[in-house]
């Protein structure tokens, strides 16, 4: 029957932009004509013209588009298409159904197993979630959904996927798939650290395509992540605080350089602050009340009223408001790349020339690397240097979250780092404490009402309970001495505790 006759070719969509140009690379569209009607089917592929064989409908050889997607699988995928149109025009023949546009479409999309909302490959939507976030980041910067920094994380991160496999569709996401993917980016030398906040990049691209109807493909919710960083728990390394010789050799250094100046008043700013850098460059002189900081943080929107030390007006007083400004910005504009490029050469003249050992992590491999302790000067360092230096000076943790911002007494601790004179003073009280016996609560005439609150046995019982626990005891006094608000006894015990005893004491703390 005439009806089920056709014939389907390959051409390249030749249409101009709005300004009458044509794009670098044009749409591969099946044309698909019978019984003197025609309709196109788009291949989900793009090329450039100059790599376009007209004569053979299809792409030359030896030829990739910008996706990094091959002339051969593009070619490939041309005969499938070519295929699904004649095995769709025999179904209809077969069920003698009538052939319309409409009919033979979602035949070849049934048969292509493209019954969804869109053929587009998984880069291709990715592409449309960050066209869609970069418009608002320079057109409505104000209510931007991502900042900057989170937009290039996420086009680095289509680059990965487009180098894994540019032609992945929403359908081919599974368990297997995404630890293949994992492999991919350790296989790539990437860190554990950065693979593993990479993977869940890729939850927040796929639950939002979901959401918008792009995949209906949920099984990516499952998958747990193989890889994870153990150096994160271990203070040891990676977490670099200055001690407060460090800090007050950058204070002091003589430089006549501006650039150099203003970097480094804007580190020890942060130091005395917590803030986060890209908190400070956006401060205005409307964030200033007296000597009160009135402030909301960029990443959790929580609003908070940090009253400034000494050191911070010191620096204040250095940038006066511009005259012919109604709310200027406090510090002048730099970048956080240049920030931190200035950070190293303000370490390197304050002469922070020790080692510094650097450990990461990829896969089931460690490497150490040591570099100067100028060289692993960086922003970051400073909003770990006031968590540091207030936690030994005797702040209570709850105050120290209060300005931080940090939700949980865990996720404070990441940015605490006791330095090696932290460290001597714990071993000598383990010295002492071996030559003259361990001292405990019951030194310091502790009630029976005291006792209960701290939830330990009577004296007999507890010098047997923990004997030689010098960790719980320590534990305990740091709890008393807080019930009794003795801060800097407090601080001093507080010091002697290892990480994970340290959470714990101040989860008890904050709940007193």
């Amino acid at each position: 029957m005439d009806k089920y006759k056709h014939r389907v070719s390959f051409r390249l969509e030749k249409r101009k932009d709005k300004n009458g140009n044509f794009p670098e690379e044009m749409p591969i569209n099946a044309d698909i004509t019978f019984g003197g009607m025609r309709i196109w089917y788009y291949s989900g592929y793009r090329i450039a013209p100059a790599k376009w064989d007209e004569k053979a409908q299809k792409v030359k050889r030896n030829n990739f588009n910008s996706d990094d997607v091959s002339a051969s699988d593009i070619n490939q995928r041309l005969i499938k298409i070519a295929s699904a149109v004649d095995d769709a025009f025999a179904q209809l023949e077969l069920r003698e159904e009538e052939a319309t546009p409409a009919t033979v479409r979602e035949e070849v999309k049934k048969i292509l197993d493209e019954e969804r909302c869109t053929r587009l490959t998984v880069c291709q939507t990715y592409d449309i979630l960050i066209d869609e976030r970069e418009k608002e980041i320079k057109e409505t910067p104000a209510t931007a959904q991502w900042s900057k920094g989170t937009l290039t994380k996420h086009k680095t991160m289509r680059k990965h996927l487009s180098g894994f496999r540019a032609t992945l569709y929403f359908e081919d996401i599974n368990d297997e798939l995404l630890a293949k993917f994992e492999l991919y980016l350790i296989g790539k030398r990437l860190s554990n650290s950065y693979v593993f906040k990479s993977m869940k990049d890729i939850k927040t691209f796929l639950n939002w395509a979901t959401k918008k109807g792009y995949n209906r493909n949920i099984k990516y919710q499952s998958y747990q992540q193989r890889f994870h960083d153990e150096t994160t728990s271990d203070t040891a390394v990676n977490h670099f605080a200055l001690t407060p010789e460090e800090l007050q050799s950058i204070m002091t250094f003589p430089t006549h350089r501006q650039a150099i100046d203003r970097a480094r008043d804007v580190f020890v700013f942060c130091c005395f602050t917590g803030l986060r850098f890209s908190e400070v460059m956006a401060l205005k002189r409307s964030n200033m009340d007296g000597d009160i900081l009135d402030t909301t943080a960029q990443k959790t929107r929580q609003r908070k009223r940090i009253p400034l030390a000494e050191d911070a007006m010191r620096i204040l007083s250095k940038y006066p408001a511009a005259p012919d400004e109604d709310d200027p910005r406090i510090f002048p504009k730099i970048s956080n790349q240049k920030f931190n490029s200035h950070l190293k050469e303000v370490g390197k003249l304050a002469g922070m020339t020790g080692d510094w050992i650097i450990e990461t992590q990829n896969g089931r491999s460690r490497t150490r690397t040591t570099v100067k302790k100028y060289e692993a000067l960086a922003s970051h360092c400073a909003r770990r240097t006031f968590t540091t230096l207030c936690l030994r000076k005797g702040m209570s943790p709850e105050d120290i979250r209060a300005v931080t911002g940090h939700t949980t007494a865990n996720m404070m601790m990441k940015y605490v780092k006791f330095d090696d004179e932290s460290k001597r003073e714990k071993m000598n009280f383990l010295n002492n404490s071996h030559s003259h016996g361990v001292e405990t609560v019951f030194d310091h005439a502790i009630t029976d009402d005291e006792r209960i609150r701290l939830g330990i046995p009577t004296r007999e019982a507890y010098l047997e309970m923990f004997e030689g626990d010098t960790t719980s005891v320590n534990a305990h006094l740091a709890v008393l001495t807080h019930i009794r608000g003795n801060l800097d006894d407090r601080a001093n015990y507080i010091k002697r505790l290892p990480t994970d005893k340290l959470n714990e004491v101040l989860e008890i703390i904050m709940k007193l």
